[in-house]
């Protein structure tokens, strides 16, 4: 791999702690950042459906913690599971929404029980529907590059709960946006989430940090570091 690279006159890394990974690892080669964007017009707070969550199950009062990504093991699913097991154990009162299909749906379904919906695939208005009708993000996975979902959750108004992983500390700031949390700490993750969820001063206060910080990523923004890469180099 590092031959390969070593033949790039530049390596571009999704973000900074790859770009670190990328050095550790003995690439030469000078590295830049190209990040990911997100359509702000798109996902956005404002797309928050209150009758669509009545349709799902979901009383207006209701809580909601919410997961999108491909329903496979690597994506956290049984990390995901234990922390709403644990939360149910703290006695906080949350519905479970999951968006996504994939080979490990039926057990996840088995894992979460009555107290989950599942929607299936979602893209376009319909994920960003979801997104902003949902109240906190939990992504426990280990294995984000970037973690483009959990961009997608803080243009809709989410805090994000995730664990403290090279691809969420580059996108989460513990306690401004939301909560870094131990890996595979199922407690650490349950006390995380009841935080927000029970907090109305709380999850405000990182809602609008979400957003503001999601801000930073819009694709023209994104786009324009790119070409001045290719800039440079040429």
């Amino acid at each position: 791999i590092n031959r390969f690279y070593g033949r790039c006159d530049r390596v571009l890394a999704p973000n900074a702690c790859m770009l670190d990974i990328l050095h550790n690892e003995g690439v030469t080669a000078p590295i830049g950042i190209w990040g990911r964007g997100v359509d702000q017009n798109q996902f956005s707070p404002k797309k928050r459906d209150l009758s669509w969550r009545r349709e799902v199950g979901i009383a207006d009062h209701e809580r909601v913690v919410l997961f999108v990504g491909r329903l496979v093991r690597e994506k956290g699913l049984d990390a995901f599971a234990n922390s709403i097991d644990a939360l149910k154990k703290l006695e906080v009162a949350h519905k479970v929404l999951v968006v996504g299909d994939g080979p490990g749906r039926e057990c996840f379904e088995g894992r979460l029980g009555n107290n989950a919906i599942f929607t299936g695939f979602l893209v376009g208005e319909d994920l960003a529907r979801a997104y902003a009708s949902s109240d906190v993000f939990l992504n426990p996975s280990l294995t984000e590059a970037f973690g483009n979902v959990m961009l997608e959750a803080m243009a809709s108004g989410l805090p994000v709960v995730c664990a403290e992983a090279s691809g969420s500390n580059s996108l989460i700031k513990n306690d401004v946006n939301g909560l870094l949390v131990e890996p595979d700490n199922a407690k650490a993750f349950a006390e995380a989430l009841a935080r927000i969820l029970t907090c109305d001063t709380v999850r405000a206060r990182m809602q609008l940090s979400a957003i503001e910080l999601a801000r930073a990523f819009s694709w023209p923004t994104i786009l324009e570091a790119v070409v001045e890469h290719y800039s440079d180099l040429y």
